[in-house]
């Protein structure tokens, strides 16, 4: 599994995530996905956008034990416009399908 993936937004633009493990989930503002497969064949299958990352786990565990071959993925950011912006766009394109939490 790679340490960073690159999710297309709708718009075209490309959202860098780092791995991270289930339990290291920060108290930190930021947009989730749970991914599995490569670039072009990947499967997004949680998209969240949250004030805190914390809330998803839950979801991210339940998401990983029913993908084993997935990963949890995280991408910071702390002010709410950008973290909307940026989840709208991927549901809209990438991660179009995915489970959601947060921000429709």
């Amino acid at each position: 599994m790679p340490d960073f993936i690159d999710l297309a937004g709708a718009s075209g633009a490309a959202y860098r995530f780092r791995r991270l493990a289930p339990e290291s989930l920060p108290a930190t503002a930021g947009n989730l996905v749970v991914a599995a497969g490569r670039t072009g064949r990947r499967q997004v299958v949680l998209c969240a956008a949250l004030p805190s990352l914390s809330q998803a786990a839950a979801a991210a565990a339940r998401a990983l034990k029913g993908h084993p071959a997935a990963g949890l993925y995280v991408r910071l950011n702390v002010a709410r416009a950008v973290r909307d912006a940026e989840h709208a766009d991927l549901l809209a394109g990438e991660a179009s399908g995915a489970e959601t939490l947060g921000s429709d």
